[in-house]
């Protein structure tokens, strides 16, 4: 690869060469997995929206059409009484490149508007993804701010995305022609359906040994947001720089923990005071970089605009201002391996270079738990996080008991570098 600010070529070719299973351990996202339905019905899809992606690979335009179809499905929780939730569909579609790549956009969750009488943005900005290896999706690079179109290292160009009103027979028709293009592995149409198993998720789609198949093991994507520290707490933060002031150092977290999450009742909470400062520079908006980013969500990008997304209600949270950092970890498939189970440390890889700072998240399935879980069930064995940005060592975190990065990123005395994920899955979004 020509770019390799955000993926080296020796990272490509491991994509391409992967073929050891893997899964991801994302405890946090059992919430994500919704509720059953009670029943072997289907999805009842009813109404469509055509969504045309206009970009530019290679130097040459690469437009891309989806028809999305949204439907019912019938459910009942136990206790209640039977329901029906809005679904839509294709949650991720992608296409092959001359080149061999892969180019793939997620569909918004647009069911519930009529687009007529509320036209989508005309900034509206879906997510993208690329893929080095059009055959072998277990590593994606997504885009996830306006700005990341604009790098030496980025490989698309956006020019517009535009949705309106479909048919069923426009439907039919592209399910006929173009969805047979697609790059995503696709399973059962039942098990899609009702259970919402899809490649992304795992959890049955994979054959039975394979380790992609447990509970809640999900691919997902990872990057770090730059929180700027207020005035008036650098001096806490400042107390704990190196002597050396290094550009990048650890923050621990028994200082970075009451900083971050600790409520004390009658006291402005630090956390309050970063947002506060991110606002007044005009900066993250709408993001909460503690938490998921509202990517898998189906919102599409919050632009400098205030738009470029769906979401209606202004107080709700809208990614994508804020300038994401892609990162990698050593724990990844396709790059980890059985070595990993007896292995004492892992690194974890930021990059920065030819503007992979401005907008970028490396998408994958993150096998700590697989590798790093040991008996009695719930015991993590400690290993140190070898943390590198640009390929450079800023520091060790030892013995850690948690995912990567065990202790918080910090740029010289003026940001935070927050980890800020989200699933490649939906639980109201379907692949079929």
């Amino acid at each position: 690869m020509a770019n390799a600010g955000v993926m080296s070529t020796a990272a490509a070719n491991l994509v391409r060469k992967a073929v050891v299973p893997a899964a991801s351990l994302l405890f946090f996202m059992a919430v994500l997995a919704g509720c059953q339905p009670a029943t072997s019905e289907g999805i009842k899809f009813g109404w469509f929206y055509r969504m045309v992606v206009e970009l530019s690979h290679g130097g040459e335009p690469f437009n891309m059409e989806v028809i999305i179809g949204c439907g019912s499905q019938v459910r009942q929780i136990p206790g209640e009484g039977r329901s029906a939730r809005a679904i839509w569909a294709p949650y991720i579609f992608g296409v092959r490149t001359k080149n061999g790549e892969g180019v793939l956009v997620q569909s918004p969750n647009i069911c519930d508007r009529d687009v007529v009488k509320e036209p989508v943005p005309a900034d509206f900005l879906p997510v993208a993804f690329w893929a080095p290896d059009a055959g072998n999706l277990e590593f994606l690079v997504a885009y996830l701010h306006e700005s990341a179109y604009e790098q030496p290292v980025s490989k698309l160009k956006f020019h517009r995305a535009t949705i309106t009103e479909a048919t069923e027979a426009d439907y039919r028709a592209w399910r006929e022609t173009k969805w047979k293009d697609n790059i995503v592995p696709i399973g059962s149409r039942r098990e899609d359906h009702v259970n919402g198993r899809s490649y992304f998720r795992g959890e049955g789609f994979f054959p039975k040994e394979d380790p992609r198949n447990k509970l809640l093991l999900r691919m997902s994507c990872y990057s770090f947001l730059r929180v700027p520290i207020p005035s008036d707490l650098q001096e806490l933060i400042r107390a704990q720089w190196p002597p050396t002031h290094p550009h990048y150092w650890l923050l621990g977290w028994p200082i970075a923990w009451p900083i971050l999450f600790e409520e004390k009742p009658d006291v402005t909470h630090y956390w309050e005071k970063f947002r506060a400062e991110a606002r007044r520079r005009g900066l993250l908006d709408r993001e909460e970089p503690r938490g998921l980013a509202t990517f898998y969500e189906g919102k599409g990008v919050n632009r400098r605009s205030g738009a470029g997304h769906i979401e209606r209600n202004p107080k709700s949270l809208a990614s994508g201002q804020g300038l994401r950092i892609p990162v990698r970890v050593e724990t990844g498939f396709p790059w980890a391996t059985e070595r990993m189970k007896t292995q004492g440390a892992f690194d974890l890889h930021a990059d920065t270079a030819n503007g992979a700072d401005q907008g970028f998240a490396y998408c994958y399935r993150d096998l700590f738990g697989y590798y790093f879980s040991q008996p009695p069930v719930g015991e993590l064995r400690a290993a140190d996080h070898r943390i590198l940005i640009d390929g450079k060592l800023i520091g060790i975190w030892p013995e850690a008991k948690t995912m990567a990065p065990g202790a918080v990123i910090v740029e010289r005395d003026e940001y935070l570098w927050l980890k800020n994920d989200f699933p490649l899955t939906h639980e109201l979004a379907r692949m079929q």
